[in-house]
């Protein structure tokens, strides 16, 4: 028989697909833009540099529907936009997610336009790329911080871990992109190879856990899909790298970075769930 400790003492987070599906878009498209603008410093392939930029420009055009269609209504997004709190990590979001995307598209439409006509263009693409670049590293790991600062006791016990967890997948899933794409980099091989050895160790370290803070990253559905998003973001691309397999390890570290954001939030849900861990 219940009563009422067992009541839930925090509640759940109300987010839908469109917020982990944000988390994964937004990560990847940022970490595409430092890709480009490495890439473009390093003076790596030009193909691999407008690429880059287009994924990234991709990635945040698809961004802000997503998360508006959180908010429910496009004015809220725009009310974050009033005024700039560097205390809250989804004030921070949304300005950087604003100077992002016109900086991406920026530098991808001045590339086009470099291309395609005889238009001084190339300074203003170039400028763009580095806030691109500047800005997509904070879109890759900011959703950490901001499921870190939250109330939620298996969020917030993992506050240092999760910046740099989403950091890690998001540059896997941008490089996963562009060997899509058919680049076969040697540097996008070796990035590829050292996200999924760290994807592995956070996968092993977060199975090892046995508190009840961290039950929700072991038990139940959660559980199940932590272990899966670990699987798919880790050990099996990194077996199939080391097998010459790049485009099936590509695939899988995809569906792995998706699934680590669905995982994520699943595990925020079932902890609030908890009123034992909340106290």
């Amino acid at each position: 028989m219940s009563t009422y400790y067992d009541l839930p003492l925090l509640k759940p987070p109300v987010w839908t697909w469109e917020v982990p599906t944000y988390f994964f878009v937004g990560g990847a498209a940022g970490a595409a833009a430092a890709l480009g603008a490495i890439a473009q410093v390093t003076g790596a392939d030009q193909t691999l540099v407008r690429d880059a930029r287009w994924i990234a420009a991709a990635g945040a055009t698809l961004s802000a529907p997503l998360l508006v269609a959180d908010l429910g209504r496009p004015e809220r997004f725009l009310n974050m936009l009033r005024v700039f709190k560097l205390q809250s990590p989804m004030s921070v979001g949304a300005w950087t997610l604003t100077a992002f995307g016109s900086a991406s598209s920026a530098a991808a439409f001045a590339e086009l336009v470099q291309r395609r006509t005889n238009l001084p263009v190339r300074v203003v693409g170039d400028a763009s790329a580095v806030v691109a670049a500047a800005t997509g590293l904070v879109m890759a790991t900011y959703t950490g911080v901001l499921l870190g600062a939250t109330a939620i006791p298996v969020w917030n016990e993992n506050v240092r871990l999760l910046p740099v967890h989403f950091g890690a997948s998001a540059l896997g899933s941008a490089v996963s992109l562009l060997e899509l794409r058919g680049h076969r980099d040697r540097a996008l091989n070796a990035l590829g190879l050292g996200t999924a050895i760290f994807e592995t160790l956070v996968a092993a370290s977060l199975d090892a856990g046995d508190d009840r803070v961290n039950a929700p990253l072991t038990r139940g559905r959660s559980g199940t899909l932590v272990r899966l998003a670990g699987a798919l973001s880790g050990p099996v691309p990194l077996a199939l790298r080391l097998f010459g397999a790049r485009k099936a390890a590509a695939i899988a570290t995809l569906a792995g970075s998706l699934a680590t954001r669905f995982a994520w939030v699943e595990a925020g849900k079932a902890s609030a769930r908890d009123p034992r861990v909340a106290l």
